[in-house]
């Protein structure tokens, strides 16, 4: 039984090899749309079908299609993401399990998951992301769910791939591929080398002054992929696969938003202070995955991984006026329940807000954030086969690092006519480093009783915990869950689980003067998916999650700082809806049609202190969680011709807190997309979109750091070449 879903591939993926070893199964952590049908609890498997309609770039547009993800944007791009399942805390993504193949993609997973990389979606042929009781085979995050980038796999055969658009804000895109798999002694060398390249002028204006003219926010991002495979000997039951991979980053991006009055006035506008914000980047990665296929009923897939991230975000951190007097950070300010917080965040003083725009007199400081992070691991599982058990027992054993390296501050000065003038650099020595030693096991059988599947499992973890001047701490847990599916009949499957989840405190948590412990969940979900009438393919499914412990990591960008903020529960309703509009109505034309939507009560249940700078601190019980909506829908349908297809898209988020003490909210949106596609040859296509169609001015979020407006329209064309 599958559901309806007027579902593609893409005929280049590489699904087996001739002996039928599946060699994408240990990138996935759901595999097809056709598996995402027989979870035991909720995933969502996009591909081609899914993507190719706008081929968006930014992850947050991709997953405003998932029922369940709330993904805040912050600079418009997704260089940053905020990701949050089923209301879980979302700064930096923090509390989802980020994978690229099936590996750990987050800078510092155990150490410090913020997510300041995120794998450049423009470049993926894929994206899982798994809720619910399935996810217990994956960490180290269990409490929120696991968004998986699933990268260009190499070509069963010569192929080749050029994809280049321009749009407005001097927006170029482009994606390069070629691959394919070759005869090579007595098994088979298969290959890929990629480019993916991203740069715009970006669509923000920083102000200008009687002495610096305006000048555009630029962002330049590329990729470099390279991917060699060999399936080895004449039954092709042993597969080797190594991958390297290199992305930079340049942009002109800042941490700080605009005051409301400012906000108002002209939401596309930076302060003329933050001409100096850059953030530079890059990251490296590399595994080498070995898959074999021991007997029918037996495979084993081990994978060693080394990541390298550096990033430098030289940013503005303190401000000097001479009303004030000493320095002041610019970050958010929260205010007591109860009382409207208007200034949100960049500051509450005029004339600290004047040397911003160099109106006013003063100093600031702009601070290198110098960060290095390395994360090195080995990871294997074994899937077997006997009689009516579908076991599948894996570990990860992992070292990560994170280093504040020494770095250089600037104090410049603003005359208040209009100069900023750099004064003085002073040196800061070396100030942090920590590190984490995982081991994490698990073990799940999926036990075939015929119309009835169940799935017990249980999840093993264990951390030592490293801190300079501190020293080593360790932590251990055991997580259980378990869920079933039952096939009542051809056209419907019911499915349900329970399972237990952690957030895992970190170096810094359990070295804190109060020491943090781990934030635990207990998860629960119930379904029913299948088929009614003529091919309209549905899944529905509630989910109900209680936290304890619950814990916010110390992270500037999601307006935070460590500490754990008693209990919360998040439950609601998601469903998808999808269908072929032409077996409905007989419309004589393809008309790919899907209804995605999530309803969510995420609630506080007990009262913490407000803490100034921390947006997750001061509620109350009973207070919403913030960022997450009660109600965001996806709505998305086609017309598809022999050479012309039109695709629209409509994505509605209702209102939401901006802080936990429920002072101020983010209003309502609704953006419409819209992309159309003529295939000039059988290899040339000409494509082009339009987001933000009716260009809707709507509020991202309050963090970090003040007001932050979303994309307004925008409009692209470019060329698609397949040989």
């Amino acid at each position: 039984m599958a559901v309806a879903t007027c579902a593609s591939s893409l005929a280049f993926a590489q699904d087996n090899n001739a002996s039928g070893l599946e060699v994408l199964e240990p990138f996935e952590v759901i595999g097809s749309k056709q598996n995402a049908q027989k979870l035991v609890g909720t995933g969502t498997y996009l591909d081609a079908s899914d993507l190719s309609p706008f081929f968006h770039t930014d992850i947050n547009e991709i997953l405003n299609q998932v029922p369940g993800v709330y993904a805040r944007g912050e600079e418009g791009y997704g260089l940053f993401p905020n990701v949050s399942i089923r209301g879980v805390y979302e700064g930096r993504s923090s509390k989802v399990t980020l994978l690229e193949d099936g590996i750990p993609s987050a800078p510092s997973p155990y150490s410090d998951p913020s997510a300041y990389y995120s794998p450049t979606a423009g470049r993926m042929q894929a994206f899982e992301v798994l809720k619910g009781s399935s996810s217990l085979r994956h960490g180290p995050q269990t409490t929120g769910g696991v968004l998986n980038y699933i990268s260009t796999a190499i070509p069963t055969e010569r192929a080749s791939h050029v994809r280049l658009s321009y749009g407005e804000n001097n927006e170029r895109i482009g994606h390069i591929y070629s691959g394919g798999s070759e005869t090579l002694g007595d098994g088979t060398f298969g290959y890929l080398v990629e480019v993916f390249d991203h740069r715009t002028d970006g669509w923000k204006t920083i102000n200008g002054t009687a002495t610096h003219g305006a000048k555009d926010g630029e962002i330049a991002k590329s990729d470099l992929t390279l991917k060699l495979g060999y399936t080895f000997g004449a039954d092709n039951g042993s597969y080797l696969e190594f991958k390297a991979g290199r992305t930079d980053l340049d942009g002109d991006v800042s941490y700080i938003g605009l005051s409301k009055a400012d906000y108002e006035a002209n939401p596309y506008q930076r302060y003329a202070a933050t001409r100096f914000d850059n953030m530079d980047s890059d990251q490296t990665r590399y595994y080498l995955r070995f898959l074999r296929e021991l007997t029918p009923d037996a495979t084993l897939s081990v994978t060693g991984f080394y990541n390298n991230f550096n990033r430098n975000w030289y940013k503005i951190s303190k401000v000097h006026s001479a009303t004030v007097g000493d320095w002041v950070s610019v970050k958010w300010d929260n205010t007591a329940a109860g009382v409207a917080d208007t200034k949100s965040g960049v500051t509450t003083d005029a004339d600290t807000l004047g040397i911003l725009k160099g109106t006013g007199a003063g100093e600031f400081k702009v601070k290198n954030n110098d960060r290095s992070y390395y994360v090195t691991g080995i990871q294997a599982n074994l899937d077997y086969q006997y009689e009516n058990h579908d076991i599948d027992i894996g570990f990860r054993i992992t070292e990560d690092d994170y280093e504040k390296n020494a770095y250089t501050e600037d104090t410049y000065t603003s005359d208040g006519a209009g100069t900023f003038t750099r004064t003085a650099i002073s040196a800061k020595a070396f100030s942090s480093n920590v590190s984490s030693e995982a081991l994490e096991v698990y073990l799940v059988d999926e036990i075939d009783m015929g119309d009835l599947k169940v799935t017990p499992g249980v999840r093993y973890t264990e951390l030592d915990y490293w801190k300079v001047g501190k020293g080593w701490k360790s932590f251990d847990d055991v997580l259980i869950g378990a869920g079933a599916t039952y096939a009542a009949s051809d056209d419907l499957q019911l499915f349900g689980g329970v399972h237990q989840g952690h957030a895992l405190p970190g170096p810094g948590g359990v070295h804190a003067t109060v020491p943090l412990v781990e934030e635990t969940s207990l998860g629960i979900e119930i379904g029913a998916r299948g088929v009614i009438g003529e091919g309209i393919g549905y899944e529905v499914a509630y989910f109900h999650t209680a936290f304890e412990d619950l814990i916010v990591y110390s992270n500037d960008g999601a307006g935070t700082t460590a500490g754990q903020n008693g209990e919360a529960t998040s439950q609601g309703l998601e469903a998808t809806i999808a269908t072929d509009l032409n077996d409905l109505f007989e419309t004589g034309v393809t008309m790919p049609t899907q209804l995605t939507l999530t309803y969510t009560d995420a609630t506080f249940d007990s009262a913490n202190g407000a803490k100034k700078g921390d947006v997750w601190s001061g509620s109350s019980a009973g207070n919403d969680i913030p960022y997450v909506p009660d109600l965001m829908l996806n709505l998305r349908t086609g017309v598809e011709l022999d050479k012309t297809s039109i695709f629209l898209n409509f994505r509605y988020s209702d209102e939401s807190y901006v802080d936990a003490a429920n002072t101020a909210k983010i209003g309502k949106s609704g953006i419409l997309d819209l992309s159309a596609f003529h295939n000039l040859t059988e290899s040339a296509q000409l494509f082009g979109k339009i987001t933000n169609l009716t260009d809707e001015v709507y509020t991202l979020g309050r963090l970090p750091d003040g007001y932050r407006v979303g994309a307004p329209r925008a409009a692209s064309i470019g060329l698609k070449f397949e040989f």
